[in-house]
């Protein structure tokens, strides 16, 4: 940076510079200052306020666990995310009053301190305390620093940060992770973090939808023919005794997955009028509310037949819900106990 700076002012290169790109550099330290307030203005500001706040939050806990993985002093103390945010949350509702902007942790230069051997949060000090010399002291040769010099020195650093062996690592995952790596980092390269964390959550959700979904099945259990009393002279007549169909479920009932009940509808719509149905829930993980409804679907399709509904084995979550929601009750109503954990 300072022998080609030098060159650049010596030989009166004809290179674009920060002075004559962007007029040159504050020299002094900013100065408290209330904003303007208005009804209007903080109207305007709820969303970005909220969409900027989520973001610093995701970029700045991103690159801190960037900065624990990079980390190989074996004495190094892992991040606290709570400590994190909070620290980032004061600062940033104080800069405002002396000119700043929202600021982040950021990957390009945790990277660059941990590669040239920072081991302590101290590091950050010293970086802060350098851009105030320069501010101060360099602010007039600061103009003459070409920015192809700039331009430079961050391709050698995101040359570095770039973990190039991690992509030889793919092979080795499923074609949902590959595209979801791939995408956010190729959106990182061309716009920048915020789209690529925007949209590779997105996309995240949505391979995670779509796999939570297709771990969700129902499966028809063999039929059991209920006991027959030997001696029928001897039993005192008693109602008869209706089909009983079993269904477990295997995963989480949830939006994604609701569609998959259908099947037993139209099993309990075609089959014998008065026929009870048992949902094994023991291996149903979740429940929400969607689920819940089709939950609802199933018994009205079951009364209409003259049929019973119980639900067994619950897990925590799903009874707190289905006790929560009133459907225990409505389970119960029938004539039976309708869940059973």
């Amino acid at each position: 940076l300072v022998v080609l700076s030098l060159l650049a002012w010596g030989f009166s290169f004809p290179v674009e510079t920060i002075g004559s790109r962007f007029g040159g550099i504050p020299q002094g330290l900013p100065v408290f200052e209330l904003p303007a307030f208005s009804w209007e203005t903080v109207r305007l500001l709820v969303t970005p306020t909220l969409t900027i706040a989520l973001l610093g939050a995701i970029e700045s806990l991103l690159c801190a666990r960037v900065a624990d993985q990079l980390a190989t002093d074996p004495h190094h103390k892992k991040h606290d995310p709570n400590q994190e945010l909070m620290a980032q949350g004061a600062a940033n509702m104080i800069v405002p009053f002396f000119g700043g902007m929202p600021a982040t942790g950021t990957i390009a230069r945790t990277v660059t301190n941990i590669r040239s051997g920072a081991t302590s949060p101290v590091a950050g000090m010293v970086h802060a305390a350098t851009l105030a010399v320069i501010v101060l002291v360099g602010a007039p040769m600061a103009l003459h620093i070409p920015l192809a010099v700039l331009a430079g020195i961050l391709l050698f650093v995101a040359w570095n940060m770039g973990e190039w062996h991690e992509f030889a690592r793919l092979k080795h995952f499923s074609n949902h992770y590959r595209l979801l790596m791939l995408s956010t980092f190729f959106l990182t390269v061309v716009f920048d973090l915020t789209v690529a964390v925007e949209v590779g959550l997105f996309m995240a959700c949505a391979l995670f939808v779509r796999r939570m979904s297709g771990l969700f099945r129902a499966e028809r259990q063999p039929d059991v023919a209920p006991p027959q009393p030997t001696d029928l002279a001897a039993q005192p007549p008693s109602a008869p005794v209706h089909p009983v169909a079993t269904w477990r479920l295997h995963g989480a009932l949830f939006f994604g997955a609701a569609a998959k009940i259908d099947p037993i509808i139209q099993a309990v719509e075609t089959g014998p009028p008065g026929m009870d149905v048992e949902l094994d829930a023991c291996e149903l993980v979740a429940l929400d509310t969607t689920g819940l409804d089709a939950l609802e679907q199933i018994l009205k399709a079951v009364a209409a037949r003259g049929g019973r509904l119980s639900v067994v084995h619950l897990h925590e979550q799903p009874r707190s819900l289905i006790e929560r929601s009133g459907f225990a009750d409505r389970l119960a109503a029938q004539g039976g106990s309708g869940v059973d954990v």
